[in-house]
């Protein structure tokens, strides 16, 4: 199974939660800390075929975050994540069912993530978030419930750069970034930097989303044009690169459950360049 200890941060205006994970691979491979090769190489990966690059893609399974006892719990489930046209797609369906002792709401999502680690760059990632279209190019509309991302991430936010949509602000992506000075504790709001841009409809249609870490600093970009700059929080041990789509039912980040609708995150291509 895969486990995962996932924290909560509930800003004042009770709008945005940030979720970091710490996964261990039921092989007994932990990704927790900045362990793989590092390589100094760029890349970029075009979804071109009919399944996953297994050299360079985990495809997670297991418990994923938003875990309600008795309310909701959620999963990453291999066979939500598919490559076919040029594309990656991650699947999120919501379904009522028992919680628990109790009765509420199970969430089924998708994660990947790669087997190395990445330092200084520029990362990309071509995507359309979470919608209900049902392949790339149909129209679709975005749903309560739900959280689409592509990041990098290490060692409970050791390091932790985002890219992130939610259902509770669907006219809106967030860019974050942490920097967790004691990974055996979990982050603080204190060690958090975020901006938001909106109104941006990241559902309908595809965006560039790039970010340029250097030391020191975080420069974040939509479809090419400079929408932020971060110099607090700026982490610098090398982390995965990841992506993935879960579900919520909730009053604060993510939303609350729209059980029976199907949704979709679409990623075009990804690209890494080193610093």
């Amino acid at each position: 199974m895969l486990l995962y200890r996932m924290r909560f941060l509930v800003l004042a205006a009770g709008t945005m939660v940030t979720v970091a994970l710490i996964l261990t691979l039921a092989a007994g491979v932990a990704v927790a800390g900045p362990g793989g090769r590092q390589p100094t190489t760029g890349w970029q990966d075009d979804f071109a075929g009919n399944k996953i690059d297994n050299n360079r893609w985990v495809i997670a399974s297991g418990r994923a975050p938003g875990y309600i006892p008795n309310y909701h719990v959620g999963y990453y489930q291999a066979n939500h994540v598919s490559v076919g046209g040029g594309y990656l797609a991650m699947l999120l369906t919501q379904e009522n069912s028992p919680v628990d002792s109790g009765y509420g709401v199970v969430s089924r999502g998708a994660l990947i993530y790669t087997k190395n680690t990445y330092g200084y760059g520029t990362y990309e990632w071509r995507m359309r978030m979470s919608s209900t279209a049902t392949s790339p190019v149909d129209e679709g509309y975005p749903t309560s419930g739900s959280v689409s991302a592509g990041f990098i991430y290490v060692n409970n936010s050791q390091t932790e750069i985002d890219f992130e949509f939610s259902g509770t602000d669907l006219d809106a992506v967030y860019l974050v970034n942490w920097l967790n000075p004691n990974p055996s504790r979990d982050p603080t709001e204190d060690n958090e930097t975020y901006s938001s841009v909106q109104p941006f409809d990241s559902t309908s249609v595809f965006h560039t989303y790039k970010f340029v870490w250097q030391k020191g600093k975080i420069s974040y970009y939509l479809d090419g044009l400079l929408k932020a700059v971060h110099k607090t929080d700026v982490p610098s041990a090398p982390a995965y690169f990841m992506i993935n789509h879960w579900g919520t039912d909730s009053g604060n980040w993510g939303g609350t459950a729209t059980v029976g609708t199907s949704r979709y995150f679409y990623v075009d291509w990804v690209r890494y360049t080193p610093q």
